[in-house]
């Protein structure tokens, strides 16, 4: 049997002018949800290295800063095949950073969406109040660690 390993998945949270909040989508297994820019850190990669990496192979973004730590949770499959921790950090991207969205198998689009539209997309995983109140403080403070439960 293969060991099983624990995935540790960046992503961060950009806010343009407008206050509107970056997002990505992603269709995977017949589903079609959205969640922040980001992807998974690989051995010996630091963190800072692994979230200017993904924003550049996913949108071709640049990143100018790298903020604080805003929240992080776990994601663990109910059948246990994938364990993710997830750490969400305040990003700022370079000035003039037009967004160009490289499309692959599993990422398909991104955009920035307002907190008025924010509740009609299927965001995931499913912890939309906790970023409408952080995004009420324009994601200022950090939270730590949440909670998470699996949502079919």
């Amino acid at each position: 049997m293969e060991p099983k390993h624990i995935r540790i998945r960046v992503a961060g949270i950009v806010l343009n002018q407008k206050n509107e909040l970056l997002l990505v989508n992603h269709r995977k297994n017949g589903r079609s949800y959205w969640l922040f820019p980001g992807g998974g850190v690989e051995h010996g990669e630091d963190i800072e290295t692994a979230l200017k990496r993904e924003f550049y192979e996913e949108l071709t973004a640049e990143i100018k800063k790298v903020g604080h730590l805003v929240l992080a949770h776990d994601t663990i499959y109910p059948d246990k095949s994938r364990h993710i921790i997830n750490l969400y950090f305040f990003v700022e991207l370079k000035k003039g950073c037009k967004i160009d969205v490289k499309p692959d198998a599993v990422l398909k689009n991104a955009r920035f969406v307002s907190k008025t539209d924010f509740g009609k997309y299927m965001f995931y995983p499913d912890i939309k109040s906790d970023i409408i109140s952080l995004w009420e403080k324009r994601f200022r403070e950090s939270v730590g660690f949440i909670k998470v439960k699996w949502k079919k």
